[in-house]
């Protein structure tokens, strides 16, 4: 059964964990890195083909309003940085176990 549309489940809040956790550590967040961590964090999106589902969660959470895309960035590698929007960062509670799975702090069940 598909989720409710604008429904934030596990792997969009893995993504949402991904650049909080990348942010507190000073680190920039963009595509294939989000999905580098999801691979060795998570152990999800092994394959390379997946790569293009990532993408597509990062387009449903800007158009959620829980990231902003700053196509400027690194225009040169024509990456895209990601960050929370305050209203990605009012939902802390919900993907903060995710955020100590990275960190180290919890592992994964």
């Amino acid at each position: 059964m598909p989720k409710p549309r604008g429904a934030t489940g596990a792997t969009k809040l893995k993504i949402m964990a991904i650049i909080c956790h990348n942010g507190e550590c000073g680190l920039d967040s963009y595509g294939y890195n989000i999905w580098q961590s999801l691979r060795s964090n998570f152990h999800t999106y092994v394959n390379d083909e997946d790569i293009q589902n990532v993408y597509h969660h990062l387009k449903d959470l800007c158009a959620l309003g829980l990231l902003l895309r700053d196509d400027e960035f690194d225009k040169p590698s024509k990456r895209c940085l990601y960050t929370l929007t305050e209203r990605g960062l009012a939902i802390r509670e919900k993907y903060e176990h995710y955020v100590n799975v990275i960190g180290g702090k919890v592992e994964l069940v």
